[in-house]
């Protein structure tokens, strides 16, 4: 049984909303990526990659970054910045996260950053994952905390870090944990 995901709106000021100053503010690209523990060799899996807020910076600290994203907007726009930044080791690819259009132990690492709370199964998410990651591959889940942040979707949306680590114990082991007001970030390594 597939289980689609919500869509991210493509529409408006999405641009400033996934890449504005009060974005990069809140949620510091030099404070994740080396939380990610990413190595030069490491294929990444970027779900939900929108315009490339966490592809690029990924690309710079692995070997590869394959971006999938299920609104074709995000992907051209991601396309184009993958042209004009030259970063040949990026690749988008459209496909829904709950099924991959990827091969099972295709991928070091999984970057699910801020789409937990979008998929309407989390179980399915996450069995998904285990499948694509190779043995001991790593999970990074990075979402908004259930409470009222400056940006981020209605609170009612949201799960807390209790939720993703419950739902994750089947496939996955807890390896560290961060959290700030507007955000948690969970890597997790396949059992």
């Amino acid at each position: 049984m597939r289980h689609a995901s919500r869509r991210f709106s493509a529409e408006g000021d999405f641009v400033e909303r996934l890449e504005g100053r009060q974005r990069r503010e809140l949620v510091p690209l030099d404070e994740i990526i080396p939380r990610l523990k990413l190595d030069r060799d490491d294929i990444v899996l970027d779900l939900g990659a929108g315009i490339g807020y966490f592809t690029f910076p990924a690309a710079r600290a692995a070997r590869e970054v394959v971006s999938l994203d299920i609104e074709p907007k995000m992907l051209e726009l991601l396309s184009s910045r993958k042209e004009s930044s030259g970063s040949d080791n990026v690749h988008p690819l459209r496909g829904e996260m709950t099924a991959m259009p990827v091969g099972g132990s295709s991928a070091d690492h999984v970057l699910a950053a801020f789409v937990y709370h979008e998929v309407s199964s989390q179980k399915a998410l996450l069995r998904e994952c285990a499948r694509v990651l190779r043995p001991k591959g790593t999970l990074t889940i990075i979402d908004f905390q259930k409470r009222e942040t400056p940006i981020g979707p209605p609170v009612s949306e949201r799960m807390p870090p209790a939720h993703v680590i419950r739902t994750a114990k089947e496939w996955f082991s807890l390896e560290a944990r961060f959290e700030t007001e507007v955000y948690y970030l969970l890597r997790f390594v396949k059992l």
